[in-house]
């Protein structure tokens, strides 16, 4: 059964991330059926916009964490991003068909850079964005490091990241994170409603207006998903993420001893 959930309605197609049960954590096969849904929605002729959403009260809480072969790969981890979630958020970025995404909770780590990825960002005023790498002692990924600085500028982007502390719907509207922020049962509609009007659009117009502000933001998205997944393979094999994930998982204050 995929983790992904495609639904068409007219030139739309709606994915839904669904993996509720982890708050649509990036276990299992929740990367491979988003890449294979994405193909198919971006090869799809008759595609003209595509909604990303989640189900549940989560958003994509990011990688799971506490299984036995999270560690394992140790500095092989850079190598599986490579292969799996990066591929992901190149192909959204890369698309020249419009996405928009509707976060409906909380988006955590890497799920912040897949909602980020989309063209036009909405959430719901319950739903928040937390770069909780730090917590846990590892690097950032997802394309965030290059996302959020972007969006809201370095200093406000040095701090989510250095301190994990969340950024609530409402401030990440008011910080130009997000499109905006529209009341929780309004969501899915407000959403659709946008994404129907970009299929409605000019797809080559919007095609090449996506195309130009990518290539305006001077920074590689390519090298700096590359430099994330390095960065990674070294935070991977530290003693300190090992405790982050740990901690995380006991729910209990992480005690992180440099090495």
């Amino acid at each position: 059964m995929s983790m992904v959930l495609t639904e068409r309605r007219g030139s739309v197609t709606v994915l839904t991330l669904n993996n509720p049960a982890q708050y649509n954590a990036l276990a299992g096969s929740l990367l491979d059926d988003l890449g294979q849904a994405l193909d198919a929605a971006i090869e799809d002729s008759d595609v003209r916009a595509i909604l990303l959403t989640g189900t549940g009260k989560g958003f994509c809480a990011g990688a799971q964490l506490g299984g036995g072969n999270t560690f394992a790969a140790g500095e092989q981890i850079g190598a599986n991003m490579r292969a799996s979630i990066n591929p992901v958020i190149a192909k959204m970025r890369a698309s020249s068909k419009p996405i928009v995404v509707a976060v409906n909770g909380a988006a955590a780590g890497a799920g912040v850079g897949i909602a980020l990825a989309g063209d036009i960002v909405i959430a719901a005023r319950s739903a928040r964005f937390i770069l909780s790498f730090v917590r846990l002692g590892a690097a950032l990924d997802g394309g965030t490091s290059l996302f959020l600085q972007r969006s809201i500028g370095v200093a406000r982007a040095r701090a989510l990241a250095l301190t994990g502390q969340p950024l609530h719907a409402e401030k990440a509207e008011q910080w130009g994170l997000i499109w905006k922020m529209v009341e929780d049962a309004d969501l899915l509609n407000e959403a659709l409603a946008i994404t129907q009007g970009l299929a409605d659009g000019p797809p080559v117009s919007i095609g090449l207006i996506k195309s130009q502000i990518d290539a305006a933001w001077n920074a590689s998205l390519a090298s700096t998903l590359d430099d994330e997944a390095s960065s990674q393979s070294r935070a991977f094999v530290t003693e300190d993420l090992r405790e982050g994930a740990a901690a995380f998982v006991e729910k209990r204050p992480a005690r992180f001893t440099g090495r």
